[in-house]
């Protein structure tokens, strides 16, 4: 995915779950991950769901919150200002839908870490988000990078999300 197209469409095999990311966001989430000095990165994503409710729509990408740690293997986000952004988003109708991630130089797989938080992410009613998105970006993001993403249903297995466009 070494070029960014308008956007990107994934959903499930079902066509149940789905999401969209627009170019800006994804030139985002590459700017934070160069500019993370080979260590792990990440934040949140925060959009709307579509009508239908079987689409996730990202509008804003969070970059990490100062107290969020990283190293070259592992990423902790943090929670300053995350709280009063998104009560501030909610009134616009614009929601905490998923995390996002780098893996420097890596695969974007998720690690049994990030599947035992998104699980708990996603039974958490404070969350307000039963169907949690996990992407993932991996590789060289100057130069040949990948993304995966995942949904985390409430009370169900994850689903990989594949790419539609």
């Amino acid at each position: 995915m070494t070029d960014i197209q308008s956007k990107y469409q994934f959903a499930s095999i079902e066509n149940n779950f789905g999401l969209t990311i627009f170019a800006p966001e994804i030139r985002i989430m590459l700017e934070y991950c160069c500019n993370s000095s080979g260590a792990e990165t990440g934040g949140i994503l925060i959009g709307r769901y579509s009508q239908e409710h079987n689409m996730a729509i990202v509008t804003r990408i969070s970059g990490p919150p100062k107290d969020s740690k990283s190293g070259s293997f592992f990423f902790v986000r943090g929670i300053k200002g995350l709280q009063s952004m998104l009560n501030r988003l909610w009134r616009r109708n614009e929601y905490y839908i998923g995390e996002w991630h780098f893996h420097p130089y890596a695969a974007p797989i998720p690690s049994s870490t990030d599947h035992k938080q998104m699980i708990e992410f996603s039974r958490d009613k404070n969350m307000k988000c039963p169907e949690p998105i996990l992407l993932i970006i991996g590789g060289d993001p100057k130069v040949d990078w990948f993304m995966k993403v995942i949904v985390y249903p409430k009370c169900q297995d994850a689903l990989d999300l594949i790419v539609t466009s």
